[in-house]
């Protein structure tokens, strides 16, 4: 057997090695894992049985009396569903550390060509496959029963966008295995593609909105009065024509607005790729043969040129690159050029003075700071309040949205304070478990443990501070505060800020937790860790309760147009700022008894 001849007991050999990483990775897990894998893997084949068996009757039962667009509505939701759990399969695999090489595929007897080939082929083995693909497949048969042999052209559709799907996204995979070779890109890669996954899977979510307008209330009260109008048109009398033409004409609206949804619809799936099949199908149900078959070649026109700029990028890299890296030029630089590894840096950012703080907790304040924004696990923790603050926005541009809220305007300013410090919560509640292994160093400074503490917290001061006060400028923008009202929702953040902190300081010392040294993921969590983490969650509206005592005061004394929001609001900030500069210290005394334990948590599993 020459070394280019096709050997199937080689896609064997690959399919059974997929099927070994999976045992691996439950067999890690321990006996409930291999049991849930087993479950899971029989519901999964069940429900590919059940799901094609649904859709072929459905199909023969329904398509008959089914309009062109009901059909394209059917298909997209077939797609839609598929494309989401790929992405979501694609997503788990590039964050595996387990995953098949595809150099160790390269030491069978078999040329570069069919490894690629075997490799692809391969890919087809996921759940997303068995769960979607079955219907579709189901779907097609029945409208080739229903409506004869030419609709043939409808498995041909479904088999060019899986080669079109999958065939992207293996040229994807490889060209993000290629740029994950830094470890810290790679880790930057999977949070910014968990991000882009949330946000697709929001998308539908902002469209309906869009399209639907107004408020909640505005669309309840719509809806009743319709039914009002319908109980006068059926029960006759001197309103009934008035109710009958009010009727019609909301019906006519709808229609109107149902159709602009499907036509938009349409055009997207006109313009783009992945809606191909769904428009191929309703063009095929409407016998627009060319207009089908041009989807079906342009799906694997797609496909194969994917599967042709994938090889050859794996022939670059494997035949013509020597084995040489391309995608850490800097180290490369620091190797070739001395000076370069030696070039002082432009930023003497961790020298410079904080005020009011001594250069020690200056210099832990700021080194804390740096580590944590180099993290790329804390990038997507900062990502994920500034969507929250887009969606919050997008949500009172409409003035329906806004008006209910004008007369809490004031209270809604603890609420925009309460987003900016969840946004740390998950940073400060464990901050030594960010350090995993460097808390050693702070064992090894001749500083007061209080210290230490309170650089920590101003590290993430910046952040939660910055996220707190975007939020309240956004309230400004929408729900105008008056000026002293702003005043006081800046000092009512400040006190927030520090309450939160001595609360999280406290289960930071009490309940450390190791972290993975890829992800935010704890490594050893017991269940005391977990319940006093839980517990603290569980606190933070309790210890924000008394922040309200201003609002309430003036609302129900009368004090709206007086400067007593302002003042109450600075009178606490400066009890709460002398109370925790005397709590932290006692927190430090505490963290010098537990420092041992600590740094037994975080460095053993």
């Amino acid at each position: 057997m020459g070394i280019t001849s096709l050997n199937w007991k080689h896609l064997k050999a690959i399919l059974w090695l997929r099927w070994r990483i999976l045992s691996n990775r439950a067999r890690r897990t321990g006996k409930v894992g291999r049991v849930v894998m087993g479950l899971l893997l029989i519901a999964a084949m069940l429900v590919a049985v059940v799901s094609f068996v649904a859709a072929l009757f459905f199909g023969v039962d329904q398509l008959p009396g089914m309009g062109p667009m009901d059909l394209f509505m059917a298909w997209a939701a077939l797609c839609l569903g598929f494309l989401f759990s790929w992405s979501v399969g694609l997503l788990s695999d590039l964050q595996r550390s387990d995953a098949m090489s595809f150099k160790n595929l390269l030491h069978l007897p078999v040329s570069l060509s069919w490894v690629f080939l075997y490799n692809y082929l391969s890919s087809f083995v996921s759940l997303s496959v068995m769960i979607f693909v079955p219907p579709m497949i189901g779907l097609g048969l029945a409208m080739i029963i229903v409506w004869g042999f030419p609709m043939l052209l409808a498995l041909v559709l479904v088999a060019a966008f899986l080669i079109m799907v999958t065939a992207v996204t293996y040229q994807l995979r490889g060209w993000l295995a290629r740029l994950m070779e830094d470890k810290r890109r790679a880790r930057n890669i999977i949070s910014l593609l968990t991000l882009l996954l949330i946000l697709l899977a929001q998308t539908p979510n902002l469209i309906n909105m869009r399209i639907q307008g107004g408020s909640r209330s505005e669309r309840r009260a719509e809806r009743s009065e319709l039914r009002k109008l319908r109980r006068v048109a059926g029960a006759g009398g001197e309103g009934q024509a008035e109710a009958l033409r009010k009727i019609d004409l909301h019906e006519e609206q709808e229609a109107l607005e149902d159709a602009a949804i499907m036509e938009n619809a349409n055009l997207a799936a006109l313009v783009l790729p992945v809606g191909w099949l769904p428009y191929g199908m309703r063009a095929a149900a409407e016998r627009r043969w060319c207009a089908s078959m041009l989807c079906a070649l342009g799906m694997f026109a797609i496909g194969a040129w994917s599967l042709q700029r994938a090889y050859g990028k794996t022939l670059q890299g494997s035949v013509q690159a020597g084995g040489k890296s391309a995608v850490v030029p800097q180290l490369e630089e620091m190797r070739t050029d001395p000076i370069a590894a030696t070039r002082k840096p432009t930023s003497n950012f961790v020298r410079r003075a904080i005020p009011f703080v001594t250069p020690r907790t200056a210099g832990i304040a700021r080194l804390s700071l740096i580590s944590f924004l180099r993290s790329p696990e804390s990038k997507l923790l900062l990502l994920s309040p500034i969507i929250l603050l887009g969606f919050y926005g997008y949500l009172l541009s409409g003035k329906s949205s806004r008006e209910p809220l004008a007369d809490f305007s004031a209270m809604h300013s603890l609420g925009a304070v309460a987003m900016g410090m969840i946004s740390v919560m998950q940073m400060i509640q464990n901050q030594f478990g960010l350090d995993r292994g460097g808390f050693r160093a702070y064992l090894l400074c001749p500083i007061p443990r209080h210290e230490i503490l309170l650089g920590k917290n101003i590290a993430m001061a910046p952040i939660g501070l910055g996220i707190g006060t975007a939020s309240l400028v956004l309230i400004q923008v929408f729900l105008p505060l008056g000026a002293l009202h702003f005043l006081g929702a800046c000092f009512q953040l400040g006190s927030a800020y520090l309450l939160l902190c001595m609360l999280w300081n406290l289960v930071s010392i009490l309940a450390p937790v190791r972290l993975k040294d890829a992800g935010m993921k704890p490594a050893n969590a017991t269940f005391k860790s977990f319940l006093l983490q839980l517990l603290a969650m569980a606190m933070v509206p309790l210890t924000l309760a008394p922040l309200l005592a201003p609002a309430i005061l003036e609302f129900l004394l009368g004090w709206q147009d007086t400067p007593a929001f302002a003042g109450l609001h600075l009178l606490g900030f400066i009890g709460i700022a002398i109370g925790y500069r005397w709590i932290v210290r006692k927190q430090g005394t505490l963290l010098q008894e537990r420092e041992q334990r600590i740094l037994d948590v975080l460095t053993h599993d």
